[in-house]
């Protein structure tokens, strides 16, 4: 595969386009990068909302790095669980989308509305279910034979664009 042939999925997110960009630029000529050519330094504007995946030889997908902003959004932390411990309608969601970068081996940026539990500060900390629409980039990352090893995954979520209602 060239180095001129684009591989960039539709991105609104300007900082996804810049992961984009990062990751493009370690390629060097491949299908995609592998896990050494990415630097944690290099990737701190984006280290709050980024997630990184090992993908088994099975095809299990478990979080190695589960970004501090999503755990602020969430309530908690996956880092070493499995995408199996997620709520069922959300497990379904996004092991597609990680099969369908560990088949084709390219990258892929989709936009998703759910309802999430949120946690809620103050005196009496509680969750109040949310609709939040994000848009999120899968990155593929590989090993020595190219096979994808682990996903670069990052998040944001986008500004509420449905009309208010008064």
């Amino acid at each position: 595969m060239s180095d001129s042939i684009s591989l960039r999925p539709p991105l609104t997110d300007s900082r996804l386009a810049a992961l984009f960009a990062y990751w493009e630029s370690k390629r060097n000529g491949r299908p995609m990068p592998k896990r050494a050519d990415i630097d944690p330094i290099e990737m701190r504007q984006w280290l709050g909302n980024l997630l990184l995946i090992d993908v088994s030889e099975d095809g299990k997908f478990v979080y190695r790095l589960y970004g501090t902003r999503f755990v602020d959004n969430f309530g908690h932390d996956m880092t070493g669980r499995s995408v199996d411990d997620l709520p069922v309608e959300q497990q379904e969601r996004v092991r597609a989308d990680y099969q369908a970068v560990c088949r084709s081996r390219l990258p892929r940026a989709r936009l998703y509305t759910a309802s999430f539990e949120v946690p809620q500060r103050g005196p009496m900390p509680r969750s109040e279910a949310q609709v939040v629409t994000w848009e999120r980039l899968v990155l593929p990352l590989s090993d020595a034979a190219e096979r994808v090893e682990m996903l670069l995954v990052a998040a944001y979520p986008l500004p509420d664009l449905r009309p208010s209602s008064s």
